[in-house]
């Protein structure tokens, strides 16, 4: 499939990476994007070109041959301040990254970068930005560049907007509260080829039940007390683009009735009104609720379940992420500490673990609110365990017990069990033992990244040392 965007000129990139090879393979990632991409070698090269060519988009490695990246970011919004920067880094460099978006950049990509998460990161970046050259600079626009994240779990979430967004199937988003459903649903409008209409979103929740009616199709003057004048509802204001039905599940079934109508022949008629108006929309709905479930209990209508559950996407809970918590919290963090005037870069390597450790029943929203509170409330460049909101600042005492035994025999007690992620680092130290020290080899028989194991052997080397002082 093709992603496609809002108009008829393709979108121009500058990538900026001294590495051929890394250049090339980033390249034939972008491709299925169609967009207009130059790549350059070094700092000087990069200022020159966008002289004479001002990009859409420019992907920027930290670090160059003849200058940093700060240095090339600095001279891009002296004279370019619109252009979006997103950064590419190695992990040693993220404070690095952060300390780039808090002068401008928009967001930062760790490198080596999967083909679907830079795919996600240059289509939302260039949709936005282009969005904002014709709207007000609003903060909120910027906070949350579409979905960050590299693991396995996003990256089936990638994959399935990535071959569904083309087609006019509809889908049907789950996941629990805070893990970005209607992101999810931006993300699938903006790669399809619905991609420069009307993205609407109505919340089923959060509306009363006697006015969500209205709020869907519309109603004309007189049509009840308080209708001094005909009203346009989200069905007709999506016509041509996406309409987006969060938390389906709490709507009123005579409400579900219409609604399946108006899916079967997409007409539909406001409130108050005689005439039928049509319109052709894509159906994007998401629900925090099993919608089976709701079916069997007899809260959801069956019929619209089966005419609406054609492409599932379920969104995982940060819990099962892995370390995508930490770069989600990294490019938090930078649009936060630029939106609040503070400076901070960096997560203390006890912060890294807690986050790495924690439940996170909030998911994604509870971690911005975790780290909008940090930044509000304290000063300095690196957040610390003691700046964490409850119940993030409590103590974890670690309880390094080996219980398997325990567990076969029955006389495992709550008191034997310790952390996660105890468990974790004697698993992978044991997978490296077995493979005499070839930590490569034992990724893979663990199936994860080399560069998700030596992050997490650093973090815990760094612990180390801080406990030996």
């Amino acid at each position: 499939m093709q992603l496609e965007y809002p108009t008829q000129k393709a979108k121009y990139l500058l990538m900026v990476e001294d590495t051929a090879s890394v250049a090339a393979l980033y390249r034939s990632y972008l491709l299925p994007l169609e967009i207009d991409i130059k790549v350059v070698g070094t700092g000087r090269e990069a200022i020159e070109s966008i002289a004479q060519r001002e990009p859409d988009l420019i992907l920027l490695d930290l670090r160059l041959p003849d200058m940093t990246g700060m240095d090339v970011l600095h001279a891009v919004k002296l004279k370019h301040p619109d252009v979006p920067v997103v950064f590419m880094t190695a992990h040693g460099s993220i404070d690095t990254a952060v300390e780039a978006m808090r002068h401008g950049a928009k967001d930062f990509l760790i490198k080596p970068c999967e083909a679907d998460r830079l795919r996600v990161t240059v289509n939302n970046a260039i949709r936005k930005a282009s969005k904002l050259k014709n709207e007000t600079d609003d903060p909120r626009e910027q906070n949350y560049q579409g979905f960050i994240g590299s693991s396995q779990t996003m990256q089936a979430v990638y994959r399935t907007i990535d071959s569904a967004a083309s087609s006019k199937a509809s889908i049907f988003i789950t996941g629990e509260s805070g893990t970005g459903k209607e992101v999810c649903a931006e993300a699938v409008h903006a790669a399809s080829k619905r991609g420069d209409k009307p993205f609407i979103a109505i919340n089923c929740a959060a509306i009363p039940k006697d006015l969500i009616e209205s709020e869907l199709f519309g109603h004309v003057k007189g049509a009840f007390t308080g209708a001094a004048t005909d009203r346009q509802g989200a069905a007709e204001a999506a016509d041509g683009g996406t309409l987006f039905l969060d938390e389906l599940c709490e709507m009123d079934l005579d409400l579900q009735t219409k609604l399946l109508r108006f899916i079967q022949t997409g007409t539909f008629q406001k409130v108050g009104s005689s005439k039928m108006k049509s319109v052709d929309v894509r159906f994007v709905c998401a629900t925090n609720r099993d919608p089976w479930k709701e079916v069997q209990e007899g809260r959801f209508r069956e019929d619209l379940y089966y005419r609406l559950y054609v492409i599932p996407l379920h969104l995982p809970p940060l819990r099962e992420r892995g370390d995508d918590v930490i770069e989600i919290a990294y490019s938090l963090l930078g649009f936060m500490s630029k939106e609040e005037g503070k400076g901070f870069v960096r997560l203390s390597s006890e912060v890294v673990e807690r986050f790495q450790h924690y439940g996170w029943p909030g998911n994604v929203r509870q971690l911005q609110n975790v780290l909008r509170n940090v930044v509000v409330l304290n000063e300095g460049r690196e957040i610390t365990l003691n700046m964490l909101p409850p119940p993030l600042n409590r103590p974890i005492e670690p309880r390094v017990e080996v219980i398997s035994e325990k567990v076969e025999s029955g006389t495992l007690s709550v008191h034997d069990i310790f952390p996660l992620w105890l468990t974790e680092k004697q698993a992978i130290e044991k997978a490296i033992e077995a493979c005499d020290g070839n930590i490569p080899k034992a990724a893979g028989y663990l199936d994860v990244s080399p560069s998700t194991i030596y992050r997490k052997l650093q973090s815990w080397n760094e612990k180390e040392k801080e406990k030996e002082k």
